[in-house]
């Protein structure tokens, strides 16, 4: 999307705003409808589809293996949680070997450093020497391997909501159960003060003991409402660990399994939006790319043995929610070692931005990536992923592509 004041043009600003596995191909007619809208007065935006989604070159592999074989072994009953958590494992690890063999060249070269190369392509397809970078969530870590690799072609980069310098999946399983907990703890004391609305006790040691219980019978008797749903403990956990905007509908359907009734939180998923009239839809998630972007370059995930033994520490250290949010165990049986990446400390402006309660991507690994590579922190305080192009601070964002002008310490957010 060109400049709409020619004459007041600053430049190219490539704004990749997430993923893996997405298409950000319109990010342009998005973010210029948005509070971030004015740039697009004085700046050409760029999006993008990162190779392996959308219209750029991919393959694609279902989760469901489509083969007759397949289709008549079926899914073997587990009883105890370290089967169930060993046959997800398998089921994932199968996913892995039977989609990286569609075309092992191909999927074998789907990294984040090779993304940040294409961005670089495409600063050079535009004749620009330098350009200014906007990237969110996933997008941070593309942004951060540009600037690691190529900082003297970034004029400005922001990066907001912010992915760890490198990829250790079990360190993020950690950071994620540390951040739910506080969120349970929080919780408790919000459900103790609405007990005439929910019932779960006046105290915080009632509401636990209630929560606790309805969880441990959860799973000894788990009660399947569709063929894709499934009440037991891990569901229970997870609403457990949710942020403040969802206390409501949490404690809502808490209590209606608790009563035996079916929550309301199944919803039907959203139908992918239609775009700018190519030969196929927006929207939807290329897993076999999503996995790659991981296990190519990420640390761990591919010992079972390995991972259940981290998982229960985390439930130890965790007893509401930890030990079950596993992104550890999402590279079984991937083929190749990990090549992670090699973040480097560079000296063309970075302004980082982290939402301080958030659990997408954690405040911590703002700090951690901050540390790592240099530039200026900002803290939103709010939950909120992604937040910030939303946000009246989003100003401070167009003072820093318009003058360099960096922001620290702290910006009211959303609650």
């Amino acid at each position: 999307m060109k400049a709409s004041d020619p004459g007041r043009r600053r430049g190219v600003l490539v704004i990749s705003p997430g993923g893996p596995g997405v298409s950000n191909i319109d990010a342009p007619a998005t973010y210029a409808a948005g509070r971030l809208g004015t740039l697009a007065v004085d700046h050409d935006l760029i999006g993008f589809d990162p190779r392996g989604v959308g219209y750029s070159d991919k393959i694609k592999c279902d989760w469901e293996d489509p083969s007759p074989a397949a289709s008549a072994k079926g899914k073997p009953p587990t009883t105890s949680p370290e089967g169930k958590a060993k046959a997800a494992f398998a089921e994932t690890a199968a996913y892995n070997k039977r989609c990286a063999a569609k075309d092992p060249a191909f999927v074998r070269q789907l990294t984040t450093t090779n993304i940040a190369r294409d961005v670089d392509s495409i600063r050079a397809a535009l004749g620009e020497s330098k350009i200014n970078f906007y990237g969110v969530s996933y997008g941070t870590a593309v942004g951060v391997n540009y600037r690691s690799l190529f900082d003297n072609r970034v004029n400005a980069m922001w990066v907001d909501s912010v992915m760890p310098p490198v990829i250790d999946l079990a360190t993020m399983d950690a950071t994620t159960d540390a951040l739910n907990e506080k969120n349970f703890d929080a919780f408790v004391l919000w459900l103790a003060r609405h007990d005439t609305e929910y019932h779960f006790g006046t105290t915080d040691a009632m509401v636990r003991r209630t929560i606790f219980t309805l969880r441990a019978e959860l799973r000894r008797k788990p009660r399947e409402v569709d063929e894709n749903t499934v009440l037991d403990d891990e569901w229970v956990s997870r609403l457990l660990g949710a942020g403040r905007e969802d206390w409501i509908s949490s404690a809502r359907d808490l209590a209606t399994v608790r009563e035996g009734g079916v929550p309301l939180s199944v919803r039907p998923a959203p139908q992918p939006a239609k775009g700018f009239g190519f030969d196929e839809t927006l929207g939807g998630l290329n897993l076999i790319q999503y996995q790659a972007i991981f296990c190519n370059e990420g640390v761990g995930g591919r010992d079972f043995e390995q991972m259940w033994a981290a998982a229960q520490a985390r439930k130890a250290a965790f007893p509401a929610t930890g030990g079950y949010f596993e992104r550890s165990g999402w590279c079984g049986e991937w083929p190749w070692p990990a090549r992670p990446w090699k973040p480097v400390r560079g000296t063309s402006p970075l302004q980082l931005s982290g939402h301080i309660d958030e659990g997408v991507t954690p405040y911590a690994w703002a700090v951690d990536t901050w540390k790592a590579v240099g530039g200026t922190l900002l803290t939103v305080q709010d939950n909120a992923h992604g937040s910030l192009r939303r946000l009246p601070c989003a100003v401070k964002v167009i003072d820093f592509f318009r003058t360099g002008r960096t922001a620290a310490g702290a910006c009211p957010g959303t609650r």
